[in-house]
């Protein structure tokens, strides 16, 4: 795994419509991989790779946001009166350390604090240490300006883990980067866009309007998924770090292609990695848009397990990244004519209803 890359996206700050610093990173580790850089009018970052132009069109994507806060107000007293920006867990919102990043990119340490009442988070504020309104304008702090968790990515040294904030989606933006890289010398039965979406946290955004202008024939989500209690490692959770990358068969926003999950799991098979099966029994990624543009593409889920989303901390594994681009990487060399046209006929059974 390429470390040094994963702890530069997770460490860069971005939260949905402030993606510069993500964007910026994938466009240095993407562009020379690629035959042409695009972007939708939200800021979806989309590099095309060109291939057969008989093929089907295939999108990538994983989204460059991040959950966080925004500058709603600022107080006489100097405390920044924050509101959140995707769905930050409860906990996350007491004494955490963050940083706010103001217009011109500098970066302002602060607490993250709240007031606890019968279930409720009220008074979310951000105290950089000030006493007062002019003392947080003078450093150049506006209404707007993003605030972000400011946990560093670290190596743990135990089968390859490690932990960081926005690993979500930081990680399939890890995966999408290495596997164009992978595919630098393949010749590809298909015109290949690899898509950085913007605003996915805030309702799936970036992947409605990138695929809008992609046109894709087949979409492919990159994303995460954390089980919710993690002492539990039994059957119902298959969203284990270190057991693979997840083939989701069920979303709230969409149900994929039985006939592509079907080829994936085989993709799988030939080359020996193990997938885990899950399902999202509520919310779901840019596929739930994706899936649905024009007159609608192919589309499926390949999740990296991680433990503790949309927290300051997420821990995930090597082990689930590198078979993702495995996964990844010979999954897109057999997405040629044939297999479209085999995924999306469904006039075999037209005959039995005439």
């Amino acid at each position: 795994m390429n470390i040094d890359l994963i702890k530069r996206l997770s460490d860069a700050d971005a939260v949905a419509s402030h993606e510069d610093e993500v964007r910026g990173i994938l466009i240095d580790e993407m562009k020379d991989f690629s035959d042409e850089m695009d972007f939708d009018r939200l800021g979806s970052v989309i590099f095309h790779k060109n291939g057969d132009d008989r093929g089907p069109r295939v999108m990538v994507c994983a989204h460059m946001d991040e959950v966080g806060f925004l500058v709603r107000s600022i107080s006489e007293i100097g405390m920044l009166h924050v509101i959140p920006v995707g769905s930050v867990r409860t906990f996350s919102k007491f004494m955490q350390g963050v940083r706010v990043t103001t217009r011109s990119g500098q970066k302002i340490p602060g607490v993250l604090n709240s007031v606890y009442d019968d279930g409720d988070v009220k008074d979310l504020v951000t105290d950089i240490g000030a006493v007062s309104d002019e003392q947080v304008y003078s450093l150049g702090i506006r209404v707007g300006d993003m605030v972000t968790f400011s946990s560093e990515c670290q190596a743990y040294g135990i089968d390859g883990t490690f932990a960081g904030k926005a690993l979500d989606d930081r990680m399939g933006c890890y995966v999408m980067a290495e596997t164009l890289k992978g595919l630098d010398k393949d010749k590809l039965p298909n015109a290949l866009y690899m898509v950085g979406t913007s605003s996915e946290e805030v309702g799936l955004r970036g992947g409605k309007t990138s695929a809008f202008k992609v046109r894709p024939d087949i979409v492919i989500v990159l994303d995460v998924g954390c089980w919710r209690n993690e002492l539990v490692r039994n059957h119902t959770n298959n969203r284990q770090i270190g057991h693979g990358p997840m083939l989701l068969h069920y979303d709230k926003t969409m149900v994929p292609s039985s006939r592509f999950l079907d080829h994936i799991q085989r993709i799988a098979d030939e080359n020996a990695i193990t997938l885990q099966q899950d399902m999202f029994s509520n919310g779901g990624t840019d596929g739930g848009q994706a899936h649905l543009t024009r007159e609608g593409a192919v589309c499926a889920v390949i999740g990296i397990p991680l433990r503790y989303g949309h927290s300051p901390w997420s821990i995930g594994s090597s082990l689930d990244a590198d078979n993702a681009v495995l996964l990844m990487t010979q999954l897109i060399k057999s997405l040629d004519k044939e297999f479209f046209l085999s995924a999306v006929d469904f006039a075999h059974g037209r005959k039995e209803h005439e």
